[in-house]
Protein backbone atom coordinates (compact mmCIF):
# COMPACT_ATOMS: atom_id res chain seq x y z
CA UNK A 1 0.00 0.00 0.00
CA UNK A 2 2.87 2.04 0.92
CA UNK A 3 4.15 1.85 -2.75
CA UNK A 4 1.15 1.87 -4.22
CA UNK A 5 0.36 5.65 -2.74
CA UNK A 6 3.80 6.99 -2.35
CA UNK A 7 5.15 5.40 -5.69
CA UNK A 8 2.33 6.50 -8.29
CA UNK A 9 4.54 8.45 -11.50
CA UNK A 10 0.58 10.33 -12.33
CA UNK A 11 -0.19 11.27 -8.69
CA UNK A 12 2.90 12.94 -6.85
CA UNK A 13 1.19 14.89 -4.53
CA UNK A 14 1.41 12.24 -1.54
CA UNK A 15 5.31 11.89 -2.37
CA UNK A 16 5.55 15.41 -2.38
CA UNK A 17 3.87 15.84 1.13
CA UNK A 18 6.09 13.16 1.98
CA UNK A 19 9.40 15.17 1.11
CA UNK A 20 8.17 18.58 2.30
CA UNK A 21 7.10 16.80 5.81
CA UNK A 22 10.16 14.99 6.42
CA UNK A 23 13.25 17.00 4.63
CA UNK A 24 11.89 20.27 4.05
CA UNK A 25 11.51 20.94 1.01
CA UNK A 26 8.96 21.78 -2.30
CA UNK A 27 10.55 19.78 -5.32
CA UNK A 28 9.11 20.76 -8.97
CA UNK A 29 10.36 17.85 -10.58
CA UNK A 30 10.67 14.11 -8.99
CA UNK A 31 11.82 11.56 -10.80
CA UNK A 32 10.66 8.01 -9.58
CA UNK A 33 13.45 5.60 -10.39
CA UNK A 34 12.09 2.20 -9.55
CA UNK A 35 8.74 2.31 -11.25
CA UNK A 36 8.59 -1.14 -11.45
CA UNK A 37 7.08 -1.16 -7.77
CA UNK A 38 3.77 0.05 -9.65
CA UNK A 39 1.95 -2.59 -10.84
CA UNK A 40 1.82 -6.42 -11.30
CA UNK A 41 5.80 -6.28 -11.25
CA UNK A 42 4.85 -5.77 -7.43
CA UNK A 43 6.12 -9.53 -7.20
CA UNK A 44 9.58 -9.27 -8.87
CA UNK A 45 11.80 -10.22 -5.81
CA UNK A 46 14.66 -8.10 -8.00
CA UNK A 47 12.72 -4.93 -5.92
CA UNK A 48 15.54 -4.20 -3.42
CA UNK A 49 13.94 -0.93 -2.04
CA UNK A 50 10.40 0.20 -1.57
CA UNK A 51 10.78 3.78 -3.09
CA UNK A 52 13.67 5.60 -4.90
CA UNK A 53 13.64 9.00 -6.23
CA UNK A 54 15.58 12.02 -7.69
CA UNK A 55 14.66 15.26 -7.15
CA UNK A 56 15.84 18.49 -10.11
CA UNK A 57 19.50 18.72 -8.48
CA UNK A 58 20.13 15.49 -8.47
CA UNK A 59 19.61 14.46 -4.91
CA UNK A 60 18.88 10.64 -4.53
CA UNK A 61 16.41 9.83 -2.02
CA UNK A 62 15.44 6.59 -0.84
CA UNK A 63 12.73 5.55 1.36
CA UNK A 64 12.00 2.53 3.14
CA UNK A 65 9.26 0.98 5.34
CA UNK A 66 10.41 -1.06 7.78
CA UNK A 67 8.93 -3.32 10.06
CA UNK A 68 11.39 -3.50 12.62
CA UNK A 69 14.29 -1.95 13.55
CA UNK A 70 16.91 -4.90 14.72
CA UNK A 71 20.84 -4.50 13.22
CA UNK A 72 20.42 -6.63 10.39
CA UNK A 73 17.68 -4.50 9.04
CA UNK A 74 19.62 -1.02 9.20
CA UNK A 75 22.95 -2.68 8.68
CA UNK A 76 20.50 -3.91 4.89
CA UNK A 77 19.20 -0.40 4.49
CA UNK A 78 22.52 1.23 4.23
CA UNK A 79 23.84 -1.54 2.23
CA UNK A 80 20.90 -0.86 -0.34
CA UNK A 81 21.99 3.05 0.34
CA UNK A 82 25.63 2.48 -1.07
CA UNK A 83 24.32 -0.16 -3.73
CA UNK A 84 22.40 3.15 -5.42
CA UNK A 85 25.13 5.59 -5.07
CA UNK A 86 27.89 2.74 -6.65
CA UNK A 87 25.26 2.27 -9.22
CA UNK A 88 24.46 6.29 -10.26
CA UNK A 89 28.22 7.29 -10.61
CA UNK A 90 28.63 7.45 -14.20
CA UNK A 91 32.35 6.36 -15.46
CA UNK A 92 34.64 8.52 -15.50
CA UNK A 93 33.05 11.28 -13.40
CA UNK A 94 34.72 13.08 -10.73
CA UNK A 95 34.17 12.25 -7.39
CA UNK A 96 33.71 15.54 -6.22
CA UNK A 97 30.62 15.97 -8.08
CA UNK A 98 29.06 12.66 -6.58
CA UNK A 99 25.54 13.73 -6.46
CA UNK A 100 23.98 13.80 -2.43
CA UNK A 101 22.02 10.73 -1.21
CA UNK A 102 19.32 10.52 1.12
CA UNK A 103 18.01 7.61 3.22
CA UNK A 104 14.57 8.12 4.61
CA UNK A 105 13.30 5.21 7.10
CA UNK A 106 9.93 5.01 8.59
CA UNK A 107 10.58 2.47 11.53
CA UNK A 108 6.95 0.62 12.18
CA UNK A 109 8.47 -1.18 15.26
CA UNK A 110 11.03 0.06 17.87
CA UNK A 111 11.30 2.88 19.74
CA UNK A 112 13.95 5.41 19.27
CA UNK A 113 15.36 8.18 21.48
CA UNK A 114 13.77 11.35 19.20
CA UNK A 115 10.98 10.95 17.00
CA UNK A 116 12.43 11.79 14.18
CA UNK A 117 16.96 11.11 14.46
CA UNK A 118 19.58 12.48 11.39
CA UNK A 119 22.75 10.75 10.72
CA UNK A 120 25.79 12.13 8.77
CA UNK A 121 29.32 11.76 8.72
CA UNK A 122 30.85 13.97 11.34
CA UNK A 123 33.78 14.36 14.32
CA UNK A 124 32.72 12.58 17.78
CA UNK A 125 33.84 15.34 19.17
CA UNK A 126 33.87 18.20 17.10
CA UNK A 127 30.77 17.81 15.30
CA UNK A 128 32.25 18.81 12.10
CA UNK A 129 30.67 17.46 9.45
CA UNK A 130 33.13 15.26 7.26
CA UNK A 131 30.88 15.43 3.68
CA UNK A 132 26.86 16.79 2.83
CA UNK A 133 26.57 13.54 0.60
CA UNK A 134 24.74 10.68 3.11
CA UNK A 135 22.63 11.41 5.35
CA UNK A 136 20.04 9.03 7.07
CA UNK A 137 16.81 9.93 8.89
CA UNK A 138 15.29 7.48 10.81
CA UNK A 139 11.45 7.99 11.34
CA UNK A 140 9.81 6.70 14.91
CA UNK A 141 6.64 6.01 13.51
CA UNK A 142 4.99 4.52 16.14
CA UNK A 143 5.41 7.87 18.11
CA UNK A 144 3.46 9.69 15.91
CA UNK A 145 0.76 7.44 15.82
CA UNK A 146 0.29 7.51 19.70
CA UNK A 147 0.71 11.10 19.68
CA UNK A 148 -2.37 11.62 17.10
CA UNK A 149 -4.49 8.82 19.27
CA UNK A 150 -3.53 10.67 22.40
CA UNK A 151 -3.78 14.29 21.79
CA UNK A 152 -6.59 16.44 19.76
CA UNK A 153 -5.07 16.36 16.69
CA UNK A 154 -7.04 19.63 15.80
CA UNK A 155 -4.00 21.08 17.37
CA UNK A 156 -0.94 19.12 15.73
CA UNK A 157 1.09 20.59 13.25
CA UNK A 158 0.66 18.86 9.55
CA UNK A 159 4.03 16.44 9.76
CA UNK A 160 2.44 14.78 13.03
CA UNK A 161 -0.51 14.14 11.09
CA UNK A 162 0.96 13.36 8.09
CA UNK A 163 3.56 10.83 10.07
CA UNK A 164 0.90 9.27 11.83
CA UNK A 165 -1.51 9.03 9.67
CA UNK A 166 1.33 6.65 7.73
CA UNK A 167 1.24 4.18 10.64
CA UNK A 168 -2.10 4.25 11.36
CA UNK A 169 -4.18 1.36 11.54
CA UNK A 170 -6.74 1.72 13.04
CA UNK A 171 -9.75 3.38 10.29
CA UNK A 172 -11.46 5.89 12.67
CA UNK A 173 -7.62 7.36 13.62
CA UNK A 174 -7.27 7.66 10.29
CA UNK A 175 -10.32 9.52 9.61
CA UNK A 176 -10.15 12.01 12.29
CA UNK A 177 -6.29 12.54 11.29
CA UNK A 178 -7.34 13.89 7.75
CA UNK A 179 -10.68 15.24 8.37
CA UNK A 180 -10.93 18.68 7.00
CA UNK A 181 -7.59 18.92 5.05
CA UNK A 182 -8.30 17.82 1.58
CA UNK A 183 -4.53 16.47 0.87
CA UNK A 184 -4.90 14.39 3.74
CA UNK A 185 -8.18 12.92 2.57
CA UNK A 186 -6.90 12.29 -0.88
CA UNK A 187 -4.34 10.03 0.42
CA UNK A 188 -6.69 8.74 2.68
CA UNK A 189 -8.77 7.72 -0.13
CA UNK A 190 -6.03 5.91 -1.89
CA UNK A 191 -5.01 4.21 1.11
CA UNK A 192 -8.02 2.75 1.18
CA UNK A 193 -8.49 1.84 -2.06
CA UNK A 194 -5.37 0.01 -2.13
CA UNK A 195 -5.58 -1.82 1.47
CA UNK A 196 -8.70 -3.39 0.20
CA UNK A 197 -7.30 -4.73 -2.98
CA UNK A 198 -6.42 -8.75 -2.98
CA UNK A 199 -3.50 -8.22 -5.72
CA UNK A 200 -1.85 -5.37 -2.96
CA UNK A 201 -2.08 -7.86 -0.27
CA UNK A 202 -0.45 -10.75 -1.40
CA UNK A 203 2.52 -8.63 -2.95
CA UNK A 204 3.81 -8.59 1.12
CA UNK A 205 6.23 -11.60 0.75
CA UNK A 206 5.58 -13.49 3.88
CA UNK A 207 7.77 -16.11 4.07
CA UNK A 208 11.06 -14.52 2.37
CA UNK A 209 10.85 -11.75 5.34
CA UNK A 210 10.34 -14.47 7.80
CA UNK A 211 13.72 -16.30 6.09
CA UNK A 212 15.50 -12.56 7.09
CA UNK A 213 13.92 -12.47 10.36
CA UNK A 214 15.42 -16.11 11.23
CA UNK A 215 18.73 -15.52 9.49
CA UNK A 216 18.89 -11.61 11.50
CA UNK A 217 17.87 -13.60 15.05
CA UNK A 218 20.65 -16.44 14.49
CA UNK A 219 23.29 -13.77 13.96
CA UNK A 220 22.60 -11.78 17.05
CA UNK A 221 22.36 -14.94 19.18
CA UNK A 222 25.99 -15.78 18.04
CA UNK A 223 27.02 -12.41 18.98
CA UNK A 224 25.72 -12.89 22.19
CA UNK A 225 27.38 -16.15 22.85
CA UNK A 226 24.31 -18.46 23.28
CA UNK A 227 23.97 -22.22 22.25
CA UNK A 228 22.41 -24.03 19.63
CA UNK A 229 19.56 -25.66 22.01
CA UNK A 230 18.12 -22.04 22.80
CA UNK A 231 18.40 -21.03 19.20
CA UNK A 232 15.99 -23.78 18.20
CA UNK A 233 13.50 -21.99 20.91
CA UNK A 234 13.57 -18.85 18.93
CA UNK A 235 13.34 -20.80 15.50
CA UNK A 236 10.52 -22.66 16.83
CA UNK A 237 8.65 -19.47 17.67
CA UNK A 238 9.02 -18.59 13.99
CA UNK A 239 7.54 -21.40 12.82
CA UNK A 240 4.33 -21.55 15.46
CA UNK A 241 3.99 -18.07 14.32
CA UNK A 242 4.41 -18.94 10.45
CA UNK A 243 0.28 -20.04 9.43
CA UNK A 244 -0.89 -17.00 11.22
CA UNK A 245 1.80 -14.57 9.97
CA UNK A 246 5.26 -13.30 10.82
CA UNK A 247 3.89 -10.60 13.80
CA UNK A 248 2.74 -14.14 15.23
CA UNK A 249 5.79 -15.47 14.75
CA UNK A 250 8.06 -12.46 16.45
CA UNK A 251 5.28 -12.63 19.22
CA UNK A 252 6.40 -15.97 19.95
CA UNK A 253 9.68 -15.69 19.54
CA UNK A 254 9.65 -12.63 21.91
CA UNK A 255 7.88 -15.10 24.01
CA UNK A 256 10.06 -18.43 23.78
CA UNK A 257 13.48 -16.14 24.91
CA UNK A 258 11.71 -14.71 27.74
CA UNK A 259 11.01 -18.48 29.27
CA UNK A 260 15.14 -18.88 27.89
CA UNK A 261 16.07 -16.49 30.56
CA UNK A 262 17.01 -13.51 27.66
CA UNK A 263 17.52 -10.16 28.45
CA UNK A 264 14.71 -7.72 27.55
CA UNK A 265 17.42 -5.81 25.66
CA UNK A 266 18.53 -8.65 24.25
CA UNK A 267 15.11 -9.75 23.18
CA UNK A 268 14.32 -5.93 22.13
CA UNK A 269 17.44 -5.57 19.80
CA UNK A 270 16.18 -9.00 17.90
CA UNK A 271 12.73 -8.69 17.37
CA UNK A 272 12.65 -4.80 17.35
CA UNK A 273 10.24 -4.87 19.66
CA UNK A 274 9.39 -2.13 22.21
CA UNK A 275 10.19 -3.44 25.65
CA UNK A 276 6.66 -2.53 27.12
CA UNK A 277 5.29 -4.52 24.52
CA UNK A 278 7.87 -7.49 25.66
CA UNK A 279 7.57 -6.67 29.46
CA UNK A 280 3.19 -7.47 28.33
CA UNK A 281 3.78 -11.12 27.49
Amino acid sequence: MFKKVFGDSKDQMPLKKLLDCVLGIKPKEITILNPEIVGTSYYNKGTIVDLIVEIEDGTKIGIEMNTNVNKGLINRNLFYMFKIMVQNRKKGSMYKNLEKHIQINFDCEGYHKEPIMRYKLMDEKTKDILTDKIEIIRIDVPYFVEKCYNEDVRELDYKDRFIGLIGAEDIELAKSITAGDESMEAIMKKMEDFSVNEEILGAYDAEEHRQFLEESIREQCREEGWEEGKQQGLKQGLEEGKQQGIEQGILNTAKNMKIEGADIDFISKVTGLSKEKIEEL
